[in-house]
């Protein structure tokens, strides 16, 4: 595969993002960098209040500013840097060649608009086609996400949907306009554990069948074995790790990734309890100097508490930001069970 086969759809490098103007507080997203290709699925993992869903926010232009400024990085989407584009370009792009599906679809749809008149108002905006032709392929694309009486649901308001449907409609939006980068922000937590299947099923085929990019935000690693191609685990606004979803399954290096996988409740007899990590993600105004994980991490050293560990290339693709990486002859099995 050539070098320009291979170029990212999304390439983000070096992001640093703040809510103040004051040069002491501290980045709430942080030197953060990741690649997403076409047809791969780069899960964006960890604990609410790590920063997922800002940097996707930012990365699509719907954050405030202010107070939001991004501080440093790029994040080129097709080659054009997406920070360096005026609302109107972004807005051009959005919703046509780089869609989102939103945590939340009661709040994301509009109470006030049938679910036909708002997946076709996307489809006349960046397509200029008419009315009558915006409402048939939204119907065509309520076929494609296998929603039952799709004639019937196109003149429905969201409320006359379950929650499973709504969903169901959010990726219909935004599909239809065959996006190339798909942002999908913990699309199936108010979902049961049926529905959430069918979903994840549903977003994967589609995904192989227009080749799309997607960017999947999610604090459940179960969903990240499902469907990730790459994984970057995100700490109190940095990726701690890096790698393929084999890297970080098989051979998991931050402190943070193993207390993450020691969590997983599985299916089978388990000796012992679920491990856990003490504390919680500090707020903005109160990050550490060093690394970030320090204060909860049991094997925290000086230098942690002292300075950012950079980014270390174990192998290939796989990474990870600890002073003491590799860790294998750090963690003993008492402490495997338990990270506190």
């Amino acid at each position: 595969m050539t070098g320009a086969e291979r170029r990212p759809v999304l390439d983000v490098r070096g992001f640093s993002l703040k809510f103040s103007n004051a040069a002491d507080v501290p980045n709430v997203v942080d030197n953060v960098s990741f690649p997403v290709h076409a047809g791969e699925t780069l899960c964006m993992v960890g604990e609410s209040g790590c920063g997922k869903s800002v940097t996707s926010l930012a990365l699509m232009g719907l954050l405030a500013s202010p107070p939001a400024r991004r501080v440093a990085g790029t994040a080129h989407f097709e080659g054009a840097d997406l920070f360096a584009l005026t609302e109107r370009e972004l807005a051009d792009i959005r919703g046509n060649r780089m869609s989102m599906i939103f945590q939340e679809p009661m709040t994301s749809l509009n109470p006030a608009y049938t679910i036909g008149e708002q997946i076709g108002e996307s489809i006349r905006r960046h397509r200029g086609v008419k009315r009558a032709q915006a409402r048939e392929e939204a119907l065509e694309m309520l076929r494609l996400v296998h929603i039952p009486a799709p004639e019937a649901r196109l003149d429905a308001f969201p409320h006359q949907l379950s929650g499973g449907m709504r969903q169901r409609v959010m990726i219909a939006m935004a599909l239809a306009n065959r996006p190339r980068l798909l942002i999908a922000d913990e699309p199936t937590t108010a979902l049961d554990v049926t529905i959430q299947a069918q979903v994840l099923s549903l977003v994967r085929n589609l995904q192989a069948e227009t080749g799309t990019a997607m960017l999947l935000i999610t604090h459940d690693l179960g969903v990240v074995a499902e469907v990730a191609d790459h994984v970057a685990v995100m700490y109190a606004g940095r990726i701690v790790e890096y790698g393929t979803v084999a890297d970080l399954f098989d051979d998991p290096q931050h402190p943070y990734t193993i207390g993450l996988m020691g969590a997983i409740p599985s299916v089978g007899k388990r000796a012992g309890s679920l491990a856990t990590i003490r504390g919680s993600v500090p707020s903005p105004e109160q990050m550490p100097r060093g690394c970030r994980f320090a204060p909860r991490c049991p094997f925290a050293e000086q230098r942690c508490i002292d300075a950012a560990p950079p980014d270390r290339t174990l192998s290939g693709e796989h990474r990870v930001a600890c002073w003491l990486a590799p860790v294998e002859q750090l963690v003993k099995p008492a402490q495997q069970k338990e990270l506190t």
